[in-house]
């Protein structure tokens, strides 16, 4: 027995090295099927509507001055602005220089001066006003904010030129431009003849100290119509984004998302990063991404306007007829990007637990940290009703009646549309908003025969 377990040793070793040669043979001829993992991108929603910057920029309105103190104002359901509208690519803006304008002869040039003023809403700055007309020459601080770009005719030197405005400050642009008088005089302005006939309201700014005269500022201007202006309330049944289109536009792996429901009955969904807060009683949401800490480039606030579009294409897209409102810093030094829904040249306001007139994305070292929007979609029309909505005069006088405010502390006033939302449509209905001088804005039915009380803040 013992003279076998030398030869049987012999023979298992041997057994054994040359499987380890034929294993090792098979490692080396028969590579694994490997799968590379590609960084983390969001997975792109279904089909939605997509929007380029360009198409979200719209002046809010199209004032024509005709000297005298004649004015006359057109939206944008009105042919003229769209004619002004298509125009506008065609401008050529070039020797810009710094430019003293004071209230008093900014007055002086509208009251007096043949010419055509667009105006926005809020402050747009000037890199994203490029994309409307042509800068011929360079401009030292395209990131400086303009809410108004005012085209006059100067008779002495039989030029049109243009100021690129900010209401308060006394310093602007001025420039000169491809417009020629013939055409300020023959096309554009005969365009505006007909519109409703507008009352030119200018704002002195008071200096913070009675001897800083200087500190007093440019003012501003703003236009009230001089008779009622007709529209319409409106009633549209809606639809909601449901939590398919949700998950789906938002997280890469849908099995990776846990659901937390929160005291208040709002949900949360997670994948361990990002998270959407869904509020179901509001139908809105809150998206949330932690920002990477990284050394990222100064990017302008076109670029981040422009990321902002860029991420909502991506992320169920826009549901309804949005306009870009403005950029901002909130009180984190953050940016925070805003676009207001419209209903034809009127902006919503919402009125209630829904709020679903704007979405709001805020930018931190060139990332999307947040986003707030709301899920429902207007879809199907279902009434409308005809309204006369007050004049200036009338609303100025319903103000003064009413107790509701100093009229020398309004800076400025608008038609619009507050929604109220119902169980199963959506309710458009005409208001005045009123902004005052360090007070919240007030919003007051635009039907002079409804009545009404005292009006409340917005934001």
């Amino acid at each position: 027995m013992k003279r076998w377990i030398e030869p049987v040793k012999t023979l298992l070793l041997t057994v054994l090295v040359l499987s380890s040669f034929c294993l090792t043979a098979l490692l080396w001829t028969n590579q694994p099927n490997l799968q590379f993992i590609e960084p983390a991108q969001y997975k792109e929603s279904k089909p939605v509507r997509e929007k380029q910057l360009e198409e979200l920029v719209a002046p809010e309105s199209v004032v024509f001055h005709y000297g005298d103190d004649r004015h006359t104002r057109a939206t944008a359901t009105d042919g003229q602005y769209r004619m002004i509208r298509d125009e506008m690519s065609k401008w050529i803006f070039l020797e810009f220089t710094p430019y003293i304008l004071k209230i008093e002869k900014w007055e002086e040039i509208a009251r007096e001066k043949p010419g055509i003023e667009i105006r926005f809403r809020n402050s747009i700055p000037l890199s994203v006003v490029g994309k409307l007309v042509t800068f011929r020459d360079e401009i030292s601080d395209k990131g400086k904010g303009i809410d108004r770009l005012v085209l006059y005719y100067e008779e002495e030197e039989d030029l049109v030129y243009a100021l690129f405005i900010l209401s308060g400050e006394e310093q602007v642009l001025r420039s000169r431009t491809s417009i020629s008088p013939k055409d300020l005089r023959q096309s554009y302005l005969p365009a505006g003849n007909t519109m409703p006939e507008q009352i030119m309201k200018v704002v002195q700014r008071a200096p913070v100290l009675p001897f800083l005269e200087r500190a007093r500022g440019a003012g501003s201007i703003y236009y009230l119509p001089k008779n009622p202006v007709r529209m319409q309330s409106f009633r549209f049944a809606y639809q909601t984004i449901d939590n398919n289109q949700l998950l789906d536009a938002y997280f890469l792996d849908r099995t990776l998302v846990r659901q937390i429901v929160e005291r208040d009955k709002s949900i949360i969904y997670t994948d361990g990063s990002r998270s959407i807060q869904l509020r179901p009683d509001q139908q809105t949401i809150t998206f949330t991404d932690p920002v990477i800490q990284s050394i990222a480039p100064e990017l302008t606030d076109e670029e981040k306007v422009k990321g902002a579009v860029s991420f909502i294409n991506k992320h169920l897209g826009w549901t309804d007829e949005f306009h870009f409102e403005t950029i901002k810093k909130s009180y984190n030094e953050k940016d925070v990007v805003t676009f207001r829904q419209y209903m034809g040249a009127y902006p919503l306001y919402s009125k209630g637990g829904y709020p679903i007139d704007t979405i709001r994305v805020t930018v931190e070292a060139g990332q999307i940290v947040t986003m707030e929007r709301s899920l429902i979609d207007l879809d199907r029309y279902i009434q409308s009703t005809g309204w006369l909505a007050m004049s200036g005069p009338e609303l100025y006088q319903y103000i003064r009646d009413k107790g509701l405010a100093n009229t020398d502390q309004i800076q400025n006033a608008y038609l619009s549309y507050e929604t109220v939302t119902h169980e199963e449509y959506v309710e458009l209905i005409p208001i005045w908003v009123v902004e005052l001088i360090n007070y919240p804005n007030l919003t007051i039915p635009a039907q002079l025969t409804q009545g009404g009380g005292a009006g409340h803040g917005l934001e």
